[in-house]
This record gives C-alpha cells, sequence and structure tokens, in this order.
C-alpha cells in the first residue's frame, strides 16, 4: 500500500507545552491566552515566550519539551505527563525521577525519529547542516524547526510534512523506508507548488473551550471535559465541531457561540487582545448585545497590551539578560527615586555592556520597522555577540538585509 505523506492536519498536537503548564496547575488561563497571543504575533514559540514573560524557568520548560517528547512517542500516557511536570516543579524532580513517583518503567531518555535525522535519511538536508543548526538552536533557545525555516533551509510546508512522517513513524503505522519516500516526493512536489500557494488566513491559536473559559461561560472543571473533544456525526461519518456541540447541546445558543468563532478569528489577526476578546463575549452574553457593540463598549477600558515585544522582552528573549540578572538587579540599591527603565539600570549596574545594550536597540527598531522579525533578531544577536561584527555585516552575512541597507543605515542603524 503506498504511503501518502500529509501537510496539513496530521502532526501530533498532543501535550501542547500550554495545556501541560495549565493541566499541571502552574499558570493560569488568561495568563496562557497572553502568552499564546504574543507568540503567535511575534512568530515565537509558546515556550520561550512563557519563560520571557518570568510564566516559567527555563529548566521547567526543557523538562516540559522532555515529557511531551515522550507522549509524541506513544510511551508515556499523555494524562501522566502534567502531572509528572507538577512533581518536576513543585518538588525540584528531574523527570525520571517524577515519572518514578507515578510508576513509570520506561526510558525517559528514548528519542527515536526525531526531526533531524528524518530530514537526512530523506535526502532533504545533510548530517552536517543539521549538526550545525542544532549548535545554533542550543545557543539561541530555538526549535530545530524554527531556525531551520529561517535560514531559508526547509519550507514550512516541508516542515508540516516531515511532522506528518514523524508520526506516522512513531505510531508505526508504515514501514520506514515507504515513509522516508513519500516525503523526499512530497517534499519535491512542495517545491513544483511554491509558485501557486496562496496566503490562508491565519488559524486560530486559542480554543473555543478556552475563550469560554476566559469569558467566564464555562468553569474549569467543564473545560477539562472538552480538552480531548471529539465526535463524529452517526450518519455522516463527519467530526463534529465543539461550538456545533456545545449548540446542540443546549449549553449556549447559537449566536453567542458564532460570537465566540468570530472573535477567535479576530485574535489570530490580532484585531484584539485576549482580555477584550473575554470581556466581548461576556457583554455578548450578559447584555445580549451584538458583537460589534460589545468590541466597542469592552475596548473602552484601557488596556495597551497589544502582544508587541518590548526592548526589555528582546534583550530576555535574546538570553543577553538572563532570569539570574533580573533576579541580582532587584538586590541592588537605586541610585535615584524615579521609575528608571530596568534595561538602564542593566547597563548602569554593569550587568549589561552599552554595545550590547545598543546593539539590542537597533535589533528591536528593526523588528518595528518590519525588516526582521522576532527569531531573526534572536539569531542576529546571537551572531553579533560572538562574531564581534557589526550588526549591518551580520545582517548580510545572513543574507537579512533585504537589499535595504542604505534604509537601515539611515533609520535603525544611525548613531
Amino acid at each position: 500500500m503506498d504511503t501518502k505523506i500529509e501537510t496539513k492536519n496530521h502532526v501530533d498536537n498532543r501535550a501542547m507545552l500550554g495545556e501541560l503548564f495549565y493541566r499541571a496547575s502552574l499558570i493560569r488561563m488568561e495568563h496562557l491566552a497572553d502568552a499564546l497571543f504574543v507568540a503567535h504575533r511575534n512568530k515565537l514559540p509558546l515556550g520561550r515566550v512563557m519563560v520571557m514573560l518570568g510564566m516559567i524557568r527555563h529548566r521547567w520548560l526543557e523538562q516540559a519539551l522532555d515529557l511531551q517528547n515522550l507522549v509524541r512517542q506513544n510511551i508515556l500516557a499523555e494524562k501522566l505527563a502534567p502531572k509528572a511536570l507538577e512533581i518536576c516543579v513543585l518538588n525540584q524532580k528531574s523527570v525520571a525521577e517524577a515519572l518514578k513517583d507515578l510508576g513509570w518503567e520506561g526510558d525517559p531518555a528514548r528519542n527515536t525519529a526525531n526531526l533531524g535525522d528524518i530530514l537526512v535519511e530523506a535526502k532533504l538536508l545533510s548530517a552536517k547542516t543539521i549538526e550545525d543548526t542544532r549548535g545554533l538552536c542550543k545557543h539561541v533557545g530555538l526549535p530545530l524547526s524554527r531556525v531551520l525555516i529561517l535560514q531559508g533551509l526547509i519550507d514550512q510546508r516541508v516542515l508540516e510534512a516531515t511532522l506528518s512522517a514523524q508520526t506516522l513513524l512513531r505510531q508505526g503505522r508504515c514501514d520506514k523506508k515507504e515513509v522516508l519516500a513519500a516525503l523526499s516526493s512530497a517534499a519535491h512536489l512542495i517545491d513544483c507548488e511554491k509558485a501557486l500557494a496562496v496566503q490562508e488566513d491565519p488559524t486560530p491559536f486559542l480554543r473555543l473551550d478556552e475563550l469560554l473559559l476566559l469569558a467566564g461561560l464555562l468553569t474549569e472543571r467543564e473545560q477539562s471535559l472538552f480538552e480531548n473533544f471529539e465526535k463524529f456525526d452517526e450518519k455522516s461519518g463527519r467530526p463534529v465541531p465543539l461550538g456545533e456541540f456545545i449548540v446542540e447541546s443546549g449549553m449556549y445558543s447559537a449566536s453567542l457561540i458564532s460570537a465566540a468563532v468570530r472573535l477567535q478569528h479576530m485574535l489570530a489577526r490580532h484585531e484584539l487582545n485576549p482580555a477584550c476578546a473575554a470581556r466581548s463575549l461576556g457583554l455578548v452574553f450578559s447584555q445580549t448585545l451584538s458583537l460589534s457593540k460589545a468590541i466597542q463598549e469592552a475596548s473602552a477600558i484601557p488596556d495597551l497590551f497589544d502582544g508587541s515585544l518590548s526592548f526589555y522582552n528582546l534583550l530576555r528573549l535574546s538570553g543577553l539578560v538572563t532570569a539570574f540578572d533580573i533576579r541580582r538587579l532587584g538586590h541592588l540599591p537605586r541610585h535615584i527615586e524615579t521609575s528608571e527603565l530596568v534595561e538602564d539600570r542593566l547597563v548602569k549596574t554593569g550587568i549589561l555592556s552599552r554595545s550590547a545594550y545598543e546593539a539590542t536597540k537597533r535589533c528591536h527598531l528593526l523588528m518595528k520597522e518590519g525588516f526582521i522579525s522576532a527569531e531573526q533578531a534572536v539569531i542576529v544577536l546571537h551572531h553579533w555577540s560572538w562574531s564581534g561584527e557589526g550588526l549591518t555585516r551580520v545582517l548580510q552575512n545572513l543574507r537579512w538585509d533585504g537589499g535595504e541597507l542604505p534604509t537601515l543605515k539611515a533609520m535603525a542603524f544611525r548613531a
């Protein structure tokens, strides 16, 4: 039987990072929603954003990723992952120790069918390329998949096809040679179809049940029942959307669910933030307002959060300022009574060098002007920190100057 590699809908989405921390009762839904908003808006990995915002520690993120990997290899039950993570964080234990406490007897270090190996075995990338990229990933704290795309080594659709192949291999549903051959063919077909690609609407990053919970229309217990919702129509066999099920059950009206779905898509387009969306939905329910009127009233409440990254956020994201640095800064005395910016205090106390401050400031301006993404800024700052070259040269070496260097020099690179 021929093996077919899909570029969508077959990626393993079990044990998503945000859900792991939420189900382990380590973060609140409103904090998760804000982190998802920032991650989606800036095309950043959720885990890195949660660390940047101070919601979790880097060690916890690594433990969550290890547990996620075990779930997706089908050697750890998904329901055990948040329990293990809770033990890791609250009792300061390793993943192996936490799993042992839960009676699990597998190998926590197992890592089959990882992304890099699949790309090499399918002859899409060389082993040297993967090795070099993994080294960069370790330094900048971005996942292999994102760095490969940022460097132009693979296409987004090729990545999706590779993740689909990874799922098939880990499930043991197909012969490995067939999967790799199908992946190679799919990658070739994707290259041929690039010119015909159509821009699609962004996928909502906040699930319907999560938005209802955020708006106070579901309890945590009710929302937990919908986390792994899966229902099929008895006649047609088609999957029943959660919203349709909620309406048919009589829990909420079709108009309310319709408003919630519209808000999901508005969030995905970054037209409003999660708090405003939740307030709007609450007003639609409690005061039977139209969605447009509810949004108008909800927007009247001062709320400047738009999901964009601040200069300080970029310092944290790039690793030029660590959580330890911030804790250390808190123990240092203030020399002035005014509300001095954290980044300025970092320079004055010698924790952050003036050159690193200026480099980050210029990268932040490049981001605001739309020349580079947040992920690219992190990689630029990494290259800048170890190469000793100027930012203009680093951008040229990375081929991210976009042919706009005169503009960059005039705007983001002026002294």
